[in-house]
């Protein structure tokens, strides 16, 4: 016997599995309707549980929620003919939505579908729509309203060239788009067949620090520029050094024919397009810690000759006290680690920990920068290191007499 709980149960299943449909016709969607089988007592159960099936019988009579109940006649020998609800009928989507607590839910979806409609309606683009309904109705008011008007001012210059900070859409601050793109994206490709938007962000400073000023004489020690511009420097260092941390560009000393980028997160697959690295001896120092890891496997893909300095476990062991608990990255995919960093990343991610590498004692660190072909040329700061521009050189939590970066 089925309660008249069940009814708001068969609504909700019925709107998860069919809101797509109604959504992309929503005229159809009042023809719709859901009908619920109520099992009603047989003439045994009757006889087994006479109040419970009385009961049930009540609850139904009394049952003034949506939809109409059907009842039919039923003949028993021990009972005679009684009149039994048999089925209760839904009909048109907004019952069904009223049913399952949906109905406000429903009306706003419509009111929004038809705004953006005015925007432009097309085959494709109503089916955009619909697929994607889920994304659109999870914003609120202002942000949907600016979906809108994004939607409409890309479709209306579809090749402005201007920087998104530029884009003149009222009400869209600097940020929406970066957070909303994907969804922007899906809906100009259905109305217009390409997800190219026709902007573009400004483009990403990677830090530079040149360690031997011969190889660009007269330049400041440390630059940043975008990855495009620093390609087509006209310099060619034996040894490239790539740290995680740009605070580190700050205190590595001269070293002959040596320069140093910042490459981490996002910038990893940027520093790998600089063509002159292909013609160095390229090293990685980063953080002990799950990314630092990751950003080696990362760069390896485009560099294959690729050193890691300080990224195993002898590192970490040595100055696990100056650890701290980490986090993981969301990054599943194979990553080419040698059998030493495969070490040290099972290490890292079973804590998590995070052993950042400006907390390592820079005498050490030197040495095993100079171990892995880094030629520094003497163990001090930077040429103009205690200029009040410039960090200096500060005293770790360690115990030891040994000096931190």
């Amino acid at each position: 016997m089925i309660s008249t709980s069940a009814v708001r149960t068969a609504a909700e299943k019925a709107v998860r599995s069919r809101m797509r449909r109604w959504i992309a016709d929503p005229v159809a969607a009042a023809d719709d309707s859901v009908v619920i089988a109520l099992r009603p007592p047989t003439e045994s159960t009757v006889a087994d549980d006479p109040d419970a099936a009385r009961d049930w019988v009540r609850s139904w009579i009394a049952y003034t929620g949506p939809g109409v109940v059907d009842r039919e006649e039923r003949r028993w020998r021990s009972f005679g003919t009684q009149t039994v609800p048999v089925r209760l009928t839904l009909t048109g989507v907004e019952e069904i939505c009223r049913a399952a607590g949906e109905l406000t839910r429903w009306r706003r979806l419509v009111a929004r579908r038809a705004q953006l409609l005015e925007v432009v309606s097309s085959p494709d683009f109503d089916d955009a729509v619909a697929g994607w309904h889920k994304k659109w109705d999870a914003l609120d008011d202002a942000d949907f309203d600016r979906l809108v008007s994004m939607l409409a001012w890309l479709l209306a210059h579809p090749d402005s060239g201007l920087l998104i900070r530029q884009l003149p859409v009222e009400g869209v601050h600097t940020k929406w788009l970066g957070a909303h793109r994907g969804l922007v994206e899906i809906l100009v490709a259905a109305a217009r067949g390409s997800g190219e938007l026709g902007v573009h962000s400004a483009p990403r400073l990677i830090e530079m620090a040149v360690l031997d000023p011969a190889l660009l004489p007269g330049w400041p020690r440390i630059v940043a520029a975008p990855v495009a511009d620093l390609s087509a420097l006209p310099v060619a260092p034996q040894v490239v050094l790539i740290v995680e941390n740009r605070e580190c560009l700050h205190v590595l000393p001269d070293a002959h024919g040596t320069v140093a980028l910042v490459g981490s997160g996002n910038a990893v697959g940027s520093v790998a397009q600089i063509g002159w690295l292909r013609a160095a001896r390229v090293l990685y120092w980063g953080d002990l810690d799950h990314a630092g890891l990751v950003f080696v496997g990362r760069l390896r893909r485009t560099l294959p000759s690729l050193t890691s300095v300080m990224m195993e476990v002898d590192t970490f062991r040595r100055w696990e006290n100056l650890a701290v608990d980490g986090k993981l990255i969301a990054d599943n995919t194979e990553l080419p680690l040698t059998d030493a960093e495969r070490a040290a990343l099972d290490l890292v991610v079973a804590g998590p920990h995070l052993l950042e590498q400006e907390r390592i004692p820079w005498d050490w660190a030197r040495a095993a920068l100079v171990d892995a072909g880094l030629p520094f040329r003497n163990a001090g700061p930077p040429t103009g290191q205690n200029s009040p521009h410039r960090p200096t050189m500060a005293p770790t939590e360690d115990a030891s007499p040994e000096r931190g970066i």
